[in-house]
């Protein structure tokens, strides 16, 4: 689906696609979509095909708000918590009795196919008993900026160099 969506926008002109993710599991599948797509496209220097995650998009939160225990991306923790907080609090359970769920190594540094059962039999990875409303507008302020630092890098993309 990601492969025929995006070669639906190649084939009207465009040249710069980016599949902005918003959840863990779907990191491998975009980045294999655009990686098979730059295959079939291989005589085209003119394209730029990204795939990011929001959270990975920018600056650390933590330089934002030194109150956050948590440096990464977790599933139903500190930061995705703190987020749901900010925007639907009536969808957010009990959190505060939680216990902590730390990530561990996962033979990194390799990618160790998972689902969140394999890590976590408590449902989450991190620490959402640590989130806040106030946590999650940071953190939206932080992945909004990223976001928008990372487009208009795109929009600037001289459409030759590598790096930009």
């Amino acid at each position: 689906m990601l492969i025929d969506l995006a070669e639906s926008f190649l084939f009207h002109g465009f040249r710069r696609l980016v599949l902005l993710n918003g959840h863990g599991g779907n990191i491998v599948p975009a980045q294999q979509a655009l990686f098979e797509l730059r295959q079939r496209y291989r005589s085209r220097s003119d394209l730029l095909l990204l795939s990011a995650a929001y959270w990975s998009a920018g600056d650390s939160p933590n330089e934002a708000d030194s109150s956050l225990r948590q440096t990464q991306m977790g599933h139903a923790c500190e930061w995705e918590t703190s987020m749901m907080l900010r925007i639907q609090p009536h969808l957010v359970g009990d959190y505060t009795a939680a216990m902590d769920f730390e990530w561990g190594r996962a033979f990194a540094p390799a990618s160790r196919a998972w689902v969140t059962p394999d890590r976590s039999p408590l449902g989450h990875i991190g620490y959402p008993q640590k989130a806040s409303a106030d946590k999650g507008e940071t953190l939206f302020q932080v992945f909004a900026a990223g976001v928008v630092a990372l487009l208009e890098r795109v929009i600037a993309w001289d459409g030759k160099e590598w790096d930009a």
